[in-house]
């Protein structure tokens, strides 16, 4: 239903440089409609969609820090992988040579068990404390 003159509450007046301004023109003439219900309506637009704006830009902000956390566990997990390769492979070496093999290969096995069934653990409690945080 479209507004009654008296319905409006304030006359706006602004200034546009002249290629915005030929912009503004063009677009009021492609529509057929008067430069003032463009102007409503763009501004109507503006003003809807402003929270969403913002909202956009801080979760794009909560994204990036996201992001760089991510990059820094992975550079963590990375480095202490190195580190713990290098040391399996320095047990691997000795255990070969006192011919110790099966036990070794045993134990690996073992250690990979108990920390897979640690990680699904830590995972569900860590995808329920997510799950707080996200519904307040």
């Amino acid at each position: 239903m479209p507004r009654k003159h008296n319905d409006y509450k304030s006359k706006i007046e602004t200034y546009l440089s002249g290629i915005d301004h030929d912009r503004f023109l063009s677009v009021c003439r492609q529509r057929k409609e008067a430069q003032s219900a463009i102007a409503r309506e763009a501004i109507r637009w503006y003003l809807e969609n402003l929270d969403q704006r913002r909202d956009s830009k801080i979760e794009s902000q909560i994204s990036q820090s996201i992001k760089n956390m991510t990059g820094r566990i992975c550079g963590m997990l990375a480095r202490q992988g190195a580190q713990t390769g290098t040391l399996f492979e320095l047990a691997w070496q000795n255990h070969v040579e006192n011919g110790v093999q099966d036990q070794f290969v045993s134990a690996t096995n073992l250690v990979k068990s108990k920390m897979r069934k640690r990680l699904e653990d830590d995972e569900k409690i860590i995808a329920e404390r997510m799950g707080k945080v996200v519904e307040k």
